[in-house]
């Protein structure tokens, strides 16, 4: 009973922190979480990279899709890990880049100006460039990469999708939330 305790107040703490940097789609297990003490990018990335639940672990590619600028921070959290959590973290960096390729004006409709996240690891992996197909092509194969390694049936390119649904729906609510308040 602690330790499911203990994984809802982790995943509540973690549910806050992507809150705190705009990733507004997750919703916190217990209704009154208290505000956690911030923690460093560092230590959220691997917090959320090695978290049992997936859409925790997703989460960390919409931060990277709102916050290009974390990018350094996953870069120097590769060269310290050792497989396979490397491997998942370069898999989902370059989900965002894919990502970013792929929705590039309708992310730049809501977030206006954003930097590109750069390519660093899909040769690496063995996928295509993030440029091929504005990313297409490097999402579905790396869909399919990532469902060779895993030991369990798990649709990531559907996963990748929804992700991004969700996270549309989430600036497009906040577009028009703005827009009603700027028209008062």
């Amino acid at each position: 009973m602690k330790r499911l305790t203990k994984q809802k107040d982790d995943h509540d703490t973690l549910v806050a922190q992507l809150r705190e940097q705009g990733i507004r789609y997750l919703a916190p297990s217990q209704p009154e979480f208290s505000d956690p003490p911030q923690i460093s990018p560092n230590k959220l990335i691997m917090r959320l990279v090695t978290h049992s639940d997936a859409r925790l672990r997703l989460a960390l590619v919409a931060l990277l899709l709102l916050h290009p600028e974390w990018g350094p921070y996953v870069h120097s959290q590769v060269r310290e890990l050792a497989e396979p959590t490397r491997a998942d973290l370069q898999a989902l960096y370059t989900a965002a880049v894919y990502l970013q390729r792929l929705w590039q004006t309708r992310l730049r409709f809501y977030l206006r100006r954003f930097e590109m996240l750069p390519d660093l690891y899909s040769s690496q992996l063995g996928l295509p460039a993030a440029e091929e197909r504005h990313g297409k092509n490097g999402l579905h194969a790396l869909s399919a990469w990532q469902g060779h390694r895993s030991p369990y049936p798990f649709n990531w390119l559907a996963s990748y999708n929804k992700l991004i649904n969700l996270l549309f729906e989430q600036l497009k609510m906040e577009a028009k939330h703005d827009e009603s308040t700027s028209a008062r």
